[in-house]
């Protein structure tokens, strides 16, 4: 019995290892791919607050599990974008779970989803602000 668990629980391991290492292998290109041209370019033509929304709505539709994205953040705070975007684009990606809205659905009613998805694009928009004024202090 321990070894039938131990040979599942190895195979389940390495699966999740893979699986990890191919996302993280993909954010890693991906954040090689990005040109700090294009991204003073996009800083200089979009106002802040514009930027911290599109940040959000970005973390909404971003795949895959949170630490898929930190090689790309971390290319983005090379590059100088603002903190209180990256705050928001986490908080987008941790709080807007679009794949939980089927199950919300099913539990709670139509109405549960969308008005939970309001009130995250509010405080996602707020934590990315109030990271954006705080960092001018601290």
């Amino acid at each position: 019995m321990f070894k039938e668990a131990f040979l599942y629980y190895n195979k389940k391991l390495w699966r999740t290892l893979f699986l990890v290492c191919a996302g993280l292998l993909f954010a890693i290109t991906l954040g090689s791919l990005m040109k700090i041209e294009v991204v003073n370019v996009l800083k200089q033509s979009i106002p802040l607050p514009l930027q911290l929304l599109y940040a959000e709505l970005i973390g909404f539709i971003s795949p895959g599990p949170r630490y898929i994205i930190y090689p790309i953040l971390i290319k983005l705070k090379e590059f100088g974008i603002n903190l209180g975007v990256i705050i928001a684009l986490i908080s987008g990606h941790v709080l807007i779970e679009p794949s939980t809205f089927f199950v919300e659905v099913g539990f709670f009613g139509i109405r549960f989803p969308i008005k939970r998805f309001a009130v995250s694009l509010v405080i996602t928009y707020l934590a990315g602000v109030i990271t954006v004024f705080a960092g001018r202090f601290l």
